[in-house]
């Protein structure tokens, strides 16, 4: 054992919490995500989906597809895993589960939490993170009182793989519960943010769970920057992993009609403001329709696969696969939608060309760092030895050349 080891593992308790690693040890590691329910956004966050133990940021305006997006990741969840459970915070009171039916969420598996327990801001994240315990003698908090939810997730008692705030801004902080009606409160959600997402993102991490916060769009009064901002302040950002900027697109080419000619969908112009798993910013669009989800999916198949080459285009109007080939991408989107076993073959196919570029690029850095010289902690304390001798001659030598005699050099 190194001494670095020994140092961190005299500050931990038992061996698997040491929380350190060497930072090429991390070269290759995949961070597991759920799928947002559009391909196109998914390759838009850089990270396959919503990734997994961070906090996820939709904001917009009203009707934009903020819930529409969280309801259709809520069936996602489901679908990667049938026997877990999703937690829905309806902090503004607006769920409609028979919508979240025919989006195709099974309710049944969802916990809809609401009320009292939803708005209040100290109440709602000590239902998530728990309740500190004070020492009576010392008033020192150590442990909790009252175990959190995602303490039980991490405990493995109860089986949840995703969080969803509907929203940030109907949260009641601290200190505004009790305050006259109409008073000004200045920075009371912002500060109460700050101090409880240092303890949600270190717990969100070791459960391993997706947490998506709902929030409102709201003017930015700075004339150099963007035009709009959201609740929460300025620190808070700093802990969002994916900050999403959803706006629907209101072309009327693009609006989609009933018979009777009511709007039933509309394409929304997603916007990743942020990412730390890829570039960013980035825009994508994708069609959803209020009473399916989203929908042209084949639309969406048909562009990655020419993203990632799976699909040629020997011209500029013709497109092949394999045996298929068809001229158009009108023509070629419509193959896809009749055929569904052609489309589903040619989405693993992508999956598979996403998977080898992340490799790729993995195999790139650890072949950066085998070029660069491995030195263990021995050879590090060997060579500060060898270093300190070499300086302490060079010292003697230029005492004795100041003396004026003739150093004595083997």
């Amino acid at each position: 054992m190194n001494k670095v080891q020994a140092f961190f593992k005299s500050y931990a308790d038992s061996e698997e919490q040491l929380d350190y690693r060497m930072a090429h040890e991390t070269l290759g590691e995949k961070t597991p995500a759920i799928s947002t329910g559009s391909y196109i956004l998914d390759e838009a966050l850089s990270a396959g989906g919503l990734p997994k133990g961070r906090l996820i940021q939709y904001y917009g305006v009203s009707g934009s597809g903020k819930t529409l997006m969280s309801i259709i990741a809520i069936s996602e969840a489901q679908k990667e895993d049938p026997t877990a459970l999703q937690v829905f915070i309806d902090a503004e009171g607006t769920f409609d589960p028979s919508w979240a039916e025919i989006l195709g969420a099974d309710t049944s598996k969802i916990i809809l939490i609401d009320g009292d327990m939803a708005v209040n801001g100290r109440k709602c994240f000590e239902m998530i993170l728990g309740v500190p315990k004070e020492d009576g003698k010392t008033h020192i908090l150590k442990g909790k009182s009252k175990l959190g939810l995602i303490d039980n997730i991490i405990n493995k008692e109860i089986n949840i793989n995703l969080i969803i705030l509907d929203s940030l801004g109907a949260i009641i902080p601290p200190g505004e519960d009790t305050s006259a009606v109409g008073k000004a409160n200045i920075s009371l959600l912002s500060r109460f943010l700050t101090n409880t997402f240092r303890k949600l993102t270190l717990d969100l991490k070791k459960a391993k769970v997706p947490f998506i916060i709902i929030n409102h769009k709201k003017d930015n009064m700075d004339p150099y920057g963007a035009d709009h901002t959201f609740s929460g302040g300025n620190t808070y950002s700093h802990f969002l992993s994916a900050n999403v900027y959803f706006e629907a697109v209101q072309r009327k080419d693009s609006v989609i009609l009933d018979e009777k000619e009511n709007k039933i969908g509309h394409p929304i112009r997603a916007t990743i403001e942020k990412s730390k798993f890829g570039p960013w910013p980035r825009k994508c669009e994708f069609k959803v329709n209020f009473g399916i989800g989203v929908v042209d999916k084949h639309e969406e198949v048909a562009e990655l696969a020419l993203t990632y080459n799976v699909v040629k285009k020997t011209s500029t109007v013709a497109h092949e696969y394999k045996e298929n080939k068809w001229i158009g991408f009108n023509k070629y989107c419509e193959a896809l939608k009749e055929n569904k076993v052609l489309t589903d073959q040619i989405l693993a196919e992508i999956l598979v060309a996403r998977e080898l570029k992340l490799e790729n690029k993995r195999k790139e850095q650890q072949n950066k760092l085998s070029i660069l010289p491995v030195l263990s902690v021995d050879n590090l304390e060997q060579e500060n030895i060898e270093n300190s001798e070499q300086s302490e001659t060079i010292e003697v030598t230029e005492d004795v050349v100041k003396r004026g005699r003739k150093p004595n050099v083997k």
